[in-house]
């Protein structure tokens, strides 16, 4: 070891002098050059280390600032995590709502229905209808309806038996009992076999939808397991990218900090040079050289090295800047699933809005149902009357058949009064003229009321032919295929001619007949010749027995006639129902053309009719046969009446005024029940028509409420389109307001905290500002110091050259910071300038200017304080080079902090344009924003005074600096003051350091408990997810029973449909049905006028004979019996087919039911004869054949 050497007052060692020497000769320098060129080369090598260390404080500076902006961008993203998260909860929260309101509209529904269900179960327990308390109410409302259509054909039924067979009417009821309880039985099992089927039809909708459901569930459970998976990678990602950026934190620490002690070490080695160098000028050998050159190159690897490290940051920086757009293209990935799941939400709220739709659907046609429910019970209210009139119908009809009983009664009653009268004939002979009178007088009443009847048939034919006419009138419709039917039409008119000649055949055969019975009347006036002897009664009497023999014989002939007939009849029977079948195919074609779905049953129903008419048919004919039987006994009975009324003519002939006199009181009763049942026939007629005209208008009605109603469906339907599109916009709308006003207050609080941040910020620069005024005015006082000193010290320069050099490169530093400060001061009045615009300046520099004169006092008790320590440290020359090594690391830690300035500078402007933008934002919501301005730019100008003033002083400064060469004195002094005030820096600056240490690690922390938040955060998208999916399952079953709801509403309206186009097939059948009743009617009392006037006159013709017999009887002188009475009954009986008025509307059955026998009637009356062939009848017939 070499013993050092002192050279200047400053210890140099040997080695140390020989290293720079060889480090000077590895440089190409000659170590035998003097001292001042060693000290000008070891300078410029001072100067590019130190520019390369401020190069790579440079490149550590924007990699910090990179690493900031990245940090940034992660909190930004952290930020958009958070706001979607909280997006999420509020769509979770909103359909909660939305599926708790819809399951309420649910579950009212169903308490609804439910309570519509019991009342109908209620309503049919009441009734006693228990199997159909277990079915549904459309099933029970088409029970009844199918029901009474039964009731309705059966009563029809029973009144067309009660019309043909009035004895029979007893038993209807307990047939219709049994075709009830039997066509119950058919509904029942029908019913049950309907249920059954739609008991199927339900298994198989379920099962159906259990599939539908399955796939549904698989789809989202494969969904979520996606979606899980996804954010299992991500987190995963997120976890990887904080470990890779705290990696960075822990590197760039660590280079920090490497730099740092190689900075220190530089330092040291520098300033033991310096003061090495100016001891020794001369001493400099080899040795030192190659040391010097040894330490460059050691610099130079070092440089290097941190060249490599930089470089190396710049790659991790290039990764991490990879991974921060992968992680970007990850979140715009996962905002496009968001969005994808808010498309399947809005899908969701869309079957939301269409089940609301649905069930507001269902609502009205619950009503509607509701409404026809009772429309149909005002029906089956109305055709419950119409039960209760048509029962009441019936019972008169059956008082009308216990009334005839009761006239048949009286007849017999009045038998045996004639009886009694041919005992009392030869009383009676003599009142016989005033009788004849009064019997003309009767006979003309009779042909008044027969007139009367004439005109009162008129004016039905005419009411008739008005019904007609409306008839046809709506019949107008049809043109187009009544013209397609005229051939139909022309074929059955020559059928008709055809009929009309089979008539008049008939009618020839009858006028044959009648010219027998004339015949037959010639022998019987013969026989008369021969009554007026008396001796030859017997003998006439036995003559008549064999006329009588002869009569069974002509009757047994005309029985093998009336079987030809029969035959001949049958023949005709089948002609008809030829030409029946014909119109039935006729309306069949129209109905076909009408309504091609009702085919079937208007076929069914056509048979059912033909079979009802040919038992009708038969059941006249076995009537006929019955009468026929009648008839025979009835002659008979009277073959032996003829001999006890030839006895009882004396007595009857003087209780044959009262007789006349009670006929003709029975002759009006008679009429007036005639007169009655015409009432009461036209007002039910009249009632019928009305209630047909109101089902009619009623159906009509109801077609027009159906096509409103369908209308006013369609309509809904395209509103209800409509009202969706509107409110998906409307959703849209409000999530994009929402997402903007949630925007917008994240901004405002960011801006809010930018603020705040930015009001500390300029709270610390103006404390920076006024430590800066303050410090110069302490130069400025040292100067003048120092130019004191300087005058004093003059004598003392050549002893401190080597000092000067020192302080030449200082002042170099000096002037350097000077310029920088120079550079700062335009970015500091354009950062002063756009922060002047914020609201609250004015009052922060208030609050600064005072802290500013408090730190000013201080300064000034410190400057005080400073040069008390200044004195003591002139003394203690020892702490020289102490307070070097202090200077140098406080110019290196001004440099370092001049440089966190500028980044804090950058940063700011930025966040100052922020600010401006946001503030240009907030200045027309506020009017005091203008008044905070003007202050503002009052502020404004007073700082750019201050500028401008610290301009000028800067550039006095420079000048008084170029002066400070000159003074060395001024210079120590002035280094040892700045050593003092660079300690109190570097203590702010450690303290600012472990202020950035703590915020570090509390953002750190901050860090942490967000990363907790967030898996606490997906934790919760976790169960909101499984939460949203067992809302989507209960969703999705409510659908399906929403669904299976509508397909039983679907299923009850089409059974109403179809009930409905069954009333009105049922109608139309029932208006037919009531056609052809009127025309029964029509006919019946037309038949009951024909047989109350053949009545009168089998009276009539009965006294006259009497009389005739009574007149022969005197003349002759004694008793002389009739000599056919019985052909007077016979020639009656075709009267009752001539004069019954059917005509040609008249079936084949009631031809035959009026000829009993076909035994001709003879001794009629030419009265009698004129009235059967008045043209009143003839006009009866032709109405009736119309």
């Amino acid at each position: 070891m070499s013993r050092p050497t002192a050279v200047n007052g400053i210890l140099t060692n040997k080695n140390e002098l020989d290293e720079i020497n060889r480090r000077l000769k590895q440089n190409g320098i000659d170590p035998r050059i003097g001292d001042q060129a060693k000290l000008q080369e070891l300078w410029h090598l001072f100067a590019r280390t130190e520019a390369d260390l401020l190069t790579s404080k440079q490149a550590l500076s924007g990699a910090e600032r990179q690493h900031a902006v990245e940090m940034q961008e992660v909190e930004s993203y952290m930020e958009q995590v958070r706001h979607l998260s909280e997006e999420r909860d509020a769509l979770t929260q909103e359909f909660e709502m939305e599926n708790d309101q819809l399951k309420k509209d649910v579950e009212k529904l169903r308490q609804e229905i439910a309570d519509g269900k019991r009342e109908v179960t209620q309503l049919l327990i009441q009734e006693g209808f228990m199997d159909l308390a277990d079915g549904t109410p459309s099933e029970a409302i088409a029970y009844f309806l199918v029901e009474r259509t039964r009731t309705m054909d059966e009563l029809r039924e029973a009144k067309r038996k009660a019309a043909s067979s009035p004895g029979g009417a007893i038993t209807t009821s307990k047939q219709v009992q049994e075709v009830l309880d039997k066509e119950r039985k058919i509904m029942e099992e029908e019913m049950r076999t309907e249920r059954e089927k739609v008991r199927k039809m339900k298994d198989s909708i379920e099962q159906i939808y259990a599939k539908e459901l399955n796939k549904v569930k698989a789809d989202s459970k494969l969904k979520i397991t996606s979606l899980e998976s996804q954010k299992r990678r991500l987190e995963q990602e997120a976890r990887h990218h904080h470990q890779k950026t705290r990696d960075l934190e822990f590197e760039m620490d660590r280079l920090k900090k490497s730099l740092e002690r190689e900075k220190k070490e530089r330092r040291e080695e520098v300033e033991k040079l310096q003061q090495q160098l100016p001891g020794s000028p001369r001493d400099l050998n080899q040795s030192e050289l190659s040391q010097l050159r040894e330490a460059k190159k050691k610099l130079e690897m070092e440089l290097s090295t941190t060249k490599y490290r930089l470089k190396t940051g710049e790659e991790d920086k290039h990764k991490l800047n990879q991974r921060v757009k992968e992680l970007t293209e990850s979140l715009d990935t996962e905002k496009k699933r968001r969005s994808s799941y808010e498309g399947t939400i809005i899908k969701l709220k869309s079957v939301v809005d269409r089940n609301k739709k649905l069930v507001t659907s269902l609502e009205d046609e619950k009503q509607t149902l509701s409404e026809e429910k009772s429309a149909l019970q005002m029906r089956i209210g109305f055709l419950e009357k119409d039960l209760q009139e048509l029962k009441e119908q019936e019972r008169s009809l059956r008082n009308q058949t216990t009334s005839l009983k009761s006239e048949q009664t009286i007849i017999e009653r009045q038998e045996s009064e004639i009886k009694s009268l041919r005992e009392e004939k030869e009383q009676q002979a003599l009142k016989l003229q005033r009788t004849m009178v009064s019997l003309e007088t009767e006979r003309r009443k009779c042909l008044e009321l027969g007139e009367k009847l004439t005109s009162t048939e008129e004016k039905w034919e005419q009411i008739v032919q008005r019904y007609k006419n409306n008839e046809k009138d709506l019949a107008n419709k049809l043109d187009k295929l009544t013209r397609d039917l005229d051939f139909s039409k022309s074929e059955l008119e020559a059928n008709h001619q055809r009929m009309h000649q089979i008539q008049q055949e008939h009618d020839k055969q009858l006028e044959d007949a009648r010219g027998e019975t004339q015949t037959l009347k010639e022998q019987l006036q013969q026989e008369k010749g021969l009554s007026n002897q008396a001796d030859r009664h017997r003998e006439t009497i036995k003559e008549l027995e064999g006329i009588v023999d002869e009569l069974k014989k002509d009757r047994d002939v005309l029985a093998r006639e009336l079987q030809i007939m029969i035959g001949k009849e049958q023949k005709h029977k089948e002609k008809m129902m030829s030409i029946e079948q014909s119109a039935e195919e006729i309306k069949r074609l129209e109905a076909q053309l009408e309504n091609s779905v009702m085919k079937q049953s208007s076929l069914v129903e056509e048979l059912s009719e033909e079979k009802k008419r040919n038992q009708k048919l038969q059941d006249q004919l076995n009537f006929s046969q019955e009468t026929l039987k009648i008839a025979e006994q009835s002659t008979d009975h009277l073959k032996e009446s003829i001999g006890r009324k030839s006895a009882e003519l004396v007595k009857q002939y003087d209780w044959s005024k009262e007789n006349q006199l009670k006929l003709e009181n029975k002759v009006k009763s008679l009429q007036r029940e005639l007169d009655e049942a015409r009432s009461m026939t036209h007002q039910d007629k009249t009632a019928v028509s009305w209630r047909l005209e109101r089902e009619e208008k009623r159906v009509k009605e109801l077609e027009d409420m159906l096509t409103e109603k369908k209308e006013e469906l369609v309509e809904a339907r395209r509103e209800s389109g409509r009202i969706l599109m509107n409110q998906t916009r409307a959703e849209e709308r409000a999530q994009e307001e929402a997402r903007l006003r949630l925007d917008v207050e994240q901004r405002n609080k960011v801006l809010e905290e930018e603020m705040t941040k930015q009001w500390t910020q300029l709270k610390d620069l103006m404390a920076r500002l006024t430590a800066n005024e303050s410090a110069k005015q302490e130069l400025e006082v040292q100067l003048e110091k120092q130019t004191n000193e300087t005058r004093q010290r003059y004598s003392e320069i050549q002893q401190v050259q080597a000092e000067t050099n020192a302080t030449t490169s200082t002042l170099s530093v000096v002037q350097q910071r000077a310029q920088a400060a120079e550079r700062k001061i335009p970015e500091l009045q354009q950062q002063l300038d756009e922060k002047s615009l914020r609201l609250q300046a004015t009052e922060a520099q208030l609050r600064d200017l005072t802290s500013t004169k408090i730190d000013l006092r201080t300064c000034k008790d410190d400057i005080n304080r400073l040069k008390a320590q200044l004195h003591e440290e002139r003394i203690d020359k020892s702490l020289l080079n102490q307070q070097l090594e202090d200077a140098k690391q406080q110019v290196a830690a001004c440099i370092e902090r001049e440089e966190r300035l500028r980044h804090e500078n950058s940063d700011m402007k930025h966040r100052l344009i922020e600010t401006q933008n946001k503030l240009y934002a907030t200045e027309d919501k506020s009017k005091s924003v203008e008044d905070m301005h003007s202050l503002a730019e009052q502020g404004k100008k007073s700082l750019r005074d201050q500028v401008s003033s610290l301009q000028q002083e800067v550039q006095r400064l420079q000048t008084e600096l170029m002066q400070t060469s000159q003074r060395l004195d001024a210079q120590i002094t002035k280094y040892e003051e700045h050593k003092l005030h660079h300690k109190n820096k570097i203590q702010q600056a450690r303290e600012i350091f472990t202020r950035h240490k703590s915020v570090l690690a509390d953002s750190l922390m901050k860090l942490q408990q967000d990363l907790n938040t967030t898996n606490a955060e997906l934790q919760k998208e976790q169960n909101n997810r499984e939460n949203l999916q067992k809302k989507h399952d209960s969703l999705l079953e409510e659908h399906r029973k929403l669904l299976a709801l509508h397909s039983d509403a679907e299923e009850a309206v089409r059974d109403q449909n179809r009930n409905v186009s069954t009333m009105d097939y049922r109608v139309k059948y029932l208006e037919r049905e009531n056609g052809v009743l009127q025309d029964r009617i029509d006919t019946l009392s037309r038949q009951r006028v024909a047989m109350e006037k053949l009545i009168r006159e089998y009276r009539l013709e009965k006294q006259k004979q009497e009389i005739d017999k009574s007149l022969l009887v005197s003349s002759s002188g004694g008793l002389v019996f009739p000599s056919s009475p019985l052909s007077t009954l016979n020639s009656t009986v075709p009267k009752t087919t001539l004069t019954s008025g059917l005509g040609l509307s008249q079936s084949s059955h009631s031809l035959r039911s009026s000829q009993p026998g076909r035994i001709p009637g003879h001794d009629l009356s030419p009265a009698n004869r004129e009235l059967l062939r008045s043209p009143e009848l003839s006009n009866t017939q032709s109405s009736d054949e119309l």
